[in-house]
């Protein structure tokens, strides 16, 4: 595996827990809606497994969604899902050979170069650097020698703080914890800033800025060294005003997450699971509104990261 210049190497995770894809409010919501028959052929039976994450995450809920439409369309076969740390441990768990398909931000994804390919665009998870009202810290370079609640070790949001913090030479104290505990943490005052990737609006930041004295922590001063960097990976965003009760606009970063498989995917099969996402777009909206991002006219775009020649054969036989 080639690592991107700005990721640390890490020990690959030990094996995880897998189960079936019908998972608390997701399914819940999925059952209730008409899932769409997946235009392509159905593949040939076989069991499939694909790497989410952690309890109260976008990609667990999109995930668990998604295994529900491929199932509800595939008789012969089945999703079955993985609850992960989030985008690092489902990089390398894709990697390893020991899921099929996993959601991968693009940033991490780009250190698995040859080994990860993407079946289509998700959605784009949005970067969230929340400290008290009251902190002194205004700035990315204001987070020198703070304790930041900076997401599970295998997380998305591990990977793209520590990626941006580490090019501005920023040295932070790391403290692992889930998304809503977080945010906890940073409540009760055990840590000065709290960050999450993420989808938005996303609940845990919704619960803190409508109940606590917070507010984001503005990227504009840092953002263009950041995209210069990272052109290929990053974008600026603008987290409006509207989108979080009590908490004002900001500039932020965002970074595209895939649908991810192995080059050695069949092209059969790519094409398959690239038409149950675009033909359930609507369903998978209803669960999470990130979702409402999936559409062929962009889902093509994961540079820098190569499509499956199976999911490029679906997106040109159904160009908009």
């Amino acid at each position: 595996m080639a690592f991107a210049p700005w990721m640390s190497s890490v020990e690959p995770p030990a094996g995880g827990f897998t189960r079936r894809a019908f998972l608390g409010g997701a399914a819940a919501t999925m059952s209730s809606l008409a899932l769409a028959a997946c235009a392509s052929p159905k593949p040939s039976g076989q069991v499939l497994t694909l790497a989410t994450g952690p309890e109260g995450a976008v990609f667990r809920e999109i995930g668990a969604a998604y295994a529900d439409a491929v199932n509800a369309s595939w008789p012969a076969g089945e999703m079955l899902v993985r609850d992960t740390a989030s985008s690092l441990e489902n990089a390398q768990l894709l990697s390893a050979g020991e899921v099929d398909a996993a959601l991968i931000n693009v940033d991490v994804a780009a250190g698995f170069e040859g080994e990860i390919v993407a079946l289509a665009r998700v959605f784009d998870s949005v970067l969230h650097l929340v400290v008290p009202e009251d902190s002194d810290i205004t700035d990315l370079r204001g987070l020198q020698g703070k304790t930041i609640a900076g997401g599970l070790e295998l997380s998305g949001t591990r990977f793209t703080t520590s990626a941006i913090l580490t090019e501005l030479g920023v040295e932070a104290n790391y403290v692992s914890l889930s998304q809503a505990d977080s945010v906890a943490a940073l409540a009760g005052g055990a840590v000065e800033a709290a960050a999450s990737l993420t989808g938005m609006p996303t609940p845990a930041i919704s619960e803190i800025g409508a109940g606590q004295r917070v507010r984001f922590i503005d990227l504009g001063a840092n953002a263009e060294r950041l995209i210069d960097r990272f052109s290929l990976v990053y974008f600026p965003v603008t987290i409006p005003s509207t989108m979080y009760e009590g908490l004002q606009a900001a500039t932020t970063l965002a970074v595209p997450t895939v649908l991810a498989v192995r080059p050695g995917m069949a092209d059969s099969m790519a094409d398959f699971l690239t038409a149950c996402l675009f033909d359930n777009a609507d369903a998978l909206s209803h669960v999470r509104p990130e979702a409402g991002q999936i559409n062929p006219r962009t889902g093509a775009g994961t540079t820098p990261i190569a499509l499956h020649p199976g999911a490029a054969g679906w997106f040109r036989a159904n160009k908009p």
